[in-house]
């Protein structure tokens, strides 16, 4: 009989903290060969633990332990998209756990820590996942993207988190104590409201989108830092960081923004380029524009939890577009590498 979920679950976290069977190792290890996906989703966890074995607690840390008691407290879920085979998504769960698990001991012990810590969530690619924070806030990340927040967080003037790539935030009120998401070059600042924050390429521009009550949009460059922008909701703000301005303009279509927490990938008439951004973040792979000529279409469709397969195949049927998926290699080290996709003009 295949193993479940759990045991799944249980199987990596033994092997990682070196308490494997043998009878085990050979259930993870068929496992681990059923699929390329099973096997990159394992080389990812094993590298979040190589890090966390770089971090230093005062005293002994039962790691085994703390993996459980932050998966049950720690408010992480996952959502797995149901065209993919990846048979459980714990890398958020995994990662939070071995920076909490020093931190949990201390908090539940006579000696309290006098440090701060930073927590770290990490959504992998192809997955997304939503984290309860202490305020009630609740943050929801997509592929590829990352949060880091104090461990003070719950009795800090400033509610404070730090985003790259892609994030959904829906904001517990607080008049007395304001939610700031630091992306790159700029700050969002809400009280209690509901936002989309796109940063995936903060070095190009970063958009943010208000679902419901007020944000400002701020420098980070203290010396002069002021307000930039306020958003009402249904508009988006965007930064442009090359020409170093912040532009303003109402939306409808909210769900082109913020669709991928149901999983859906939404465009519309939206230029190949902005195509080919989203697919490479959301399916981690490598994708080339062989023919220029392609630059000038555009695309319009909805995909819900759809492999990066099919959407091609579809694009390829409304467009003279036509495309060639490498094969999953494995390099020097014996990890897969991105997948390259060229785009051809048919």
């Amino acid at each position: 009989m295949a193993p479940d979920i759990d045991s799944i679950y249980v199987l990596i976290s033994k092997k990682l903290t070196g308490d494997i069977s043998p009878e085990d190792s050979a259930v993870l290890d068929e496992w681990l060969r059923k699929s390329a996906a099973n096997q990159a989703e394992f080389d990812d966890l094993a590298s979040l633990w190589e890090r966390s074995q770089r971090l230093h607690f005062p005293g002994k840390i039962d790691r085994p332990a703390a993996l459980n008691r932050v998966r049950r407290h720690a408010g992480v879920r996952k959502v797995v998209p149901s065209g993919l085979r990846l048979v459980y998504q714990v890398a958020a769960v995994l990662l939070l756990s071995v920076l909490l698990s020093g931190l949990y001991n201390y908090l539940t012990s006579e000696s309290k820590p006098s440090g701060e810590y930073f927590q770290e969530v990490v959504a992998a690619y192809g997955t997304r996942t939503n984290v309860d924070l202490p305020d009630g806030s609740t943050v929801f990340l997509n592929s590829g993207s990352s949060m880091k927040f104090s461990s003070q967080f719950a009795s800090q003037d400033q509610r404070l988190i730090e985003l790259k790539g892609e994030g959904y935030f829906a904001v517990a009120k607080d008049p007395n104590r304001p939610f700031i998401v630091k992306a790159g070059p700029i700050e969002v600042e809400a009280l209690g409201t509901e936002f989309n924050v796109d940063a995936y390429e903060p070095e190009h521009a970063i958009d943010v989108v208000l679902v419901e009550g007020k944000v400002a949009i701020n420098t980070t460059d203290r010396q002069t830092a002021k307000k930039l922008l306020v958003l009402e909701p249904n508009q988006l703000g965007r930064f442009e960081a090359k020409e170093n301005k912040l532009i303003k303009e109402n939306t409808s279509d909210l769900e082109k923004y913020i669709g991928w927490i149901d999983g859906k990938m939404v465009f519309l008439d939206d230029p190949i380029r902005e195509v080919i951004r989203e697919l490479e973040h959301w399916y981690n792979v490598q994708i080339e524009l062989t023919d220029q000529r392609l630059a000038n279409y555009r695309f319009t469709g909805t995909f819900i939890d759809e492999p990066v397969e099919e959407i091609l195949k579809i694009f390829s049927m409304t467009s003279p577009l036509s495309y060639e998926i490498s094969p999953l290699e494995k390099d020097s080290q014996g990890r897969y590498q991105k997948r390259l996709i060229k785009l051809k003009m048919e």
